[in-house]
């Protein structure tokens, strides 16, 4: 296996630190990343809460199931899905075909501390943040045990996580290349 033929798809809630990690496991590896959310704001010239808010969750879910789509077709790229994208059954699929998946497992407690006091998620808009984050995390809890391998990042730094990802994903990918 080549340095850059590494890939991996990271899932998680969101504040489980996908995008950070992914962009650090991309370095290690030399492959390139992918962060499905930047893309889809960049296709669409709007923030994920404008798109949120202009098409609906529904509108969101389906650019977001068009361009997982296209990102499965370059092999070798680490791949940051939004929060929810797993959650979709034929997401989960295509992910899954693609690289292991890693599961960035997260308390509730951890994702309230992460996110503070950021209004971006639109999700999580309104009131009883706590509540939402409990009821957000136990609906999308079984679609996540589908991932591969499962890695906790509470009280890991980005480096510990990135380096776990890439100890536990590349001897499959070595015994499978």
């Amino acid at each position: 296996m080549t340095v850059a033929s590494f890939a991996v798809v990271l899932v998680g809630f969101m504040g489980a630190g996908k995008s950070v990690v992914g962009r650090a496991v991309a370095r290690s590896t030399g492959s390139a990343f992918v962060d499905l959310d930047a893309l889809i704001e960049a296709e669409m010239g709007l923030s994920v809460s404008e798109i949120f808010r202009t098409l609906g969750e529904p509108g969101f879910r389906e650019i977001e199931r068009r361009l997982i789509r296209q990102v499965v077709t370059v092999p070798g790229r680490i791949v940051a899905t939004g929060g929810g994208a797993f959650v979709d059954p034929e997401n989960r699929v295509l992910l899954k075909r693609y690289a292991p998946v890693v599961h960035l497992d997260v308390s509730p407690e951890t994702v309230i501390r992460r996110l503070g006091k950021d209004d971006r998620r639109p999700l999580l808009q309104g009131d009883d943040r706590d509540r939402k984050v409990l009821d957000l995390m136990a609906l999308r809890r079984t679609a996540y045990e589908e991932a591969d391998i499962t890695i906790s990042t509470d009280r890991k730094s980005v480096p510990e996580i990135a380096a776990l990802v890439v100890g536990l994903v590349r001897p499959t990918q070595d015994a499978a290349g």
